[in-house]
């Protein structure tokens, strides 16, 4: 019956040529309504939906390579018709092969940026070891090619979309001048709010001055939940190559090669194994492009009048924080500048409620904040312009951990000035921290 699977499959490929996998929702189901949190904790154990019962995605018709014919041990290395089918769109690379040409340059006396921009996984989290990271791993392979100075960035922050993404990229990514970028976020929901989160992040990166080359890499949950459709919508306007763990992984399972839990310890995060594959994915692409890169077209600089599917919503994200110029910002005594997370430090936070009340000038508005599991955390009202806009919750007593989260507010075509107010609401819990303002 294998067999036969295997050989439908490979004819349907010679067929219709067509790259598929991804489809599904995400099962991490992040809602982007407004006032409701966007953050999404499938990127943490406890935090994920569980799905140790779902079924696994079904294989799809018109794989780029077929799965192998046997169940095979994922210790033994991942396969090359996996690493074929991982290249799920691969986009102009002459942005890439001049980077690589520089980094492979001994003469070239500038040196190059590798940074990495996710959530957790990026973070490191589910490998055993930080050297057994994929982003680690990776960075092996610049340090090996390398002829002149390169350095990787690891940006990673556990349970963060790319609705914080896009907000954070000027200061965690482009404030480094990036030769190449790597996005990667399994926490966003595939659907149209985080295509055009990481329309504008991607278009973000392509504008900056540096001329950074950008690869997506698009990971999968335990029964297939991904973000990759929304996501490669967007990179694809851009022909920016995206590279899929997913489309390597799924159709294996789903052929009964090996088990998802062989690669994953808790139906999110990739383990040794896992973090190896990826890394094995984005090796494989650099090598390949690494080999064409003298006979590489001359790259082309973004034209800032390419059209945006999702009409570049967050072009200006930023955070603005107690460091922030043009916020001003006035508050109970109750609320000192200072927090909790070592990534946001430049926030406010109470003890004891109060309210604390914000002039800026915005189109769209989200709260960044801390949730905890300490039991002590209270929600807030968030009103603008005197209007009850939304409330967030920053407790999560019994949960897997604190972490730094976000929740859209508000959201305009017109850019304006507004006032922020955000009470903390009665009750036994009155701490709260906001660690930034989400604008554009």
């Amino acid at each position: 019956m294998k067999k036969l699977l295997i050989v439908t499959l490979a004819l349907l490929a010679a067929a219709a040529l067509l790259a598929a996998c991804g489809k599904s929702e995400s099962s991490s189901k992040a809602e982007t309504a407004s006032g409701t949190d966007t953050s999404n904790p499938a990127d943490t154990t406890a935090a994920s939906e569980d799905t140790s019962s779902e079924p696994e995605a079904p294989a799809e018709e018109g794989l780029k390579a077929p799965v192998a014919d046997a169940p095979f041990d994922p210790a033994s290395g991942i396969t090359e018709n996996m690493l074929t089918r991982s290249v799920h769109f691969e986009g102009d690379t002459s942005r890439l092969a001049a980077k690589l040409r520089n980094i492979c340059d001994e003469g070239y006396s500038k040196g190059s940026t590798v940074v990495f921009l996710g959530d957790s996984i990026t973070q490191g989290s589910g490998a055993s070891g930080s050297k057994n990271q994929y982003t680690a791993l990776i960075e092996e392979w610049f340090d090996e090619n390398a002829k002149s100075s390169c350095v990787c960035i690891n940006a990673g922050i556990g349970a963060t979309d790319s609705y914080l993404g896009v907000h954070r990229a000027d200061r965690d990514v482009l404030a480094n001048d990036p030769d190449i970028v790597f996005i990667e976020f399994i926490n966003d929901a595939d659907n149209e709010f985080y295509k055009s989160t990481m329309d504008s992040l991607i278009r973000k990166c392509l504008s900056c001055e540096s001329q950074p080359a950008v690869v997506l890499i698009e990971m999968s949950l335990k029964g297939g939940g991904n973000c990759q459709s929304a996501h490669s919508a967007a990179a694809e306007a851009y022909n920016v190559p995206v590279l899929s763990y997913h489309d390597a992984v799924a159709p294996e399972v789903e052929a009964g090669n090996f088990s998802f839990d062989d690669i994953s310890g808790d139906g999110t995060h990739p383990n040794d194994i896992g973090h190896g594959w990826v890394a094995d994915i984005a090796k494989s692409f650099l090598e390949k492009v690494k080999a064409g890169m003298d006979s590489a077209p001359a790259p082309e600089a973004f034209d800032p009048s390419t059209p945006s599917p999702t009409g570049d919503k967050f072009a200006d994200a930023t955070i603005l924080d107690s460091a922030s110029e043009g916020l001003t910002v006035s508050a109970d005594e109750t609320f000192a500048v200072g927090t909790t997370p070592s990534q946001f430090k430049n926030g406010w936070k109470t003890s004891e409620g109060g309210t604390i009340t914000f002039e800026a000038e915005f189109r769209n508005l989200g709260l960044l904040y801390y949730k905890s599991t300490s039991g002590k955390y209270g929600s807030v009202s968030v009103d603008i312009d005197g209007e009850k806009k939304t409330l967030v919750n920053a407790d999560f007593k019994g949960g897997w951990g604190s972490y730094p989260t976000n929740a859209e507010c508000y959201s305009s075509d017109e850019t304006k000035k507004h006032t922020v107010t955000i009470t903390v609401r009665d009750g036994e819990k009155q701490k709260f921290e906001v660690l930034g303002l989400l604008v554009s």
